[in-house]
């Protein structure tokens, strides 16, 4: 298959996903909007719902980087870029659709499966991405960094909706214990996944995400019950962005190196 119609069909299946993450949104698909069934299994660590608005940066991020990829056709950073992403680019709208069908039908084991896939393909391109990385382009970087980033704390969270639904009742150690272990072992995570692909955004919507926690509980007025909690979730924020920065730093000023 020649490299226009890989652009083009990257192309459709993301206005696909886009149609299909919006019936989402709104509640089309079996009645339940995405963020009714996330309250109807609420975490420690689920992040208050403005944290969500990072798709309106992410989504038109991905718009931007397959037009480009289609008009700079003839450049050869480009061509590579589509040569090496297209297919794991496919993979991942369609995991993204039946993730986004799979929550709305309340089946969030199936949808853990899912979101699992999509984090895996993302985390392949962003290794793509670096591999062809030619020390001037920032676009892709910058887009699947972010969107790398994202799924690998809404992988956490989801995982953790399904242990709410099945009941689990983790071993008899307090919610508090877990919430607080999970959020310290996806910063241990991070700094893993960072040393490996490079990419100076990756941790910066985890650290979103843990604000948006903070922000939740805080919302929710627990009175004290879970201050710790908030302090770890601020302080995994100051971490991410310090991994953030030093990464930046260690790129010479770059999203990669």
């Amino acid at each position: 298959m020649n490299r226009t119609k890989k652009s083009y069909i990257n192309a459709v299946l993301l206005v696909i996903t886009l149609i299909i993450n919006f019936m989402g949104a709104i509640g089309l698909i079996n009645g339940n909007s995405q963020k009714e069934v996330s309250d109807r299994y609420f975490t420690l660590i689920t992040p208050a719902p403005i944290t969500f608005s990072i798709w309106s940066v992410i989504y038109p991020l991905l718009i931007i980087s397959l037009i480009v990829m289609i008009v700079k056709k003839n450049d050869s950073y480009y061509q590579k870029a589509v040569d090496e992403i297209s297919e794991l680019f496919w993979i991942s709208c369609l995991m993204n659709i039946a993730w986004i069908i799979s929550f709305s039908y309340l089946q969030i084991g199936s949808s853990v499966i899912f979101i699992l896939l999509l984090l895996i393909t993302l985390l392949l391109i962003l290794q793509r991405v670096t591999k062809i990385h030619d020390g001037k382009r920032f676009l892709l970087p910058l887009t699947f960094g972010l969107y790398g980033g994202w799924l690998f704390i809404a992988t956490i969270v989801n995982i953790a909706a399904w242990l709410v639904k099945i009941e689990w009742n983790g071993f008899g150690i307090p919610n508090m214990i877990w919430a607080i272990s999970i959020l310290i072992i996806a910063v241990s995570l991070v700094y893993t996944i960072l040393s490996t692909n490079k990419n100076a955004v990756f941790p910066l919507p985890v650290a979103w995400a843990y604000l948006g926690i903070y922000l939740s509980l805080r919302s929710l007025n627990y009175k004290g019950e879970y201050d710790i909690l908030q302090f770890v979730s601020l302080a995994g924020m100051v971490v991410l962005i310090g991994m953030a920065a030093i990464q930046f730093y260690r790129n010479k000023y770059s999203i990669l190196p």
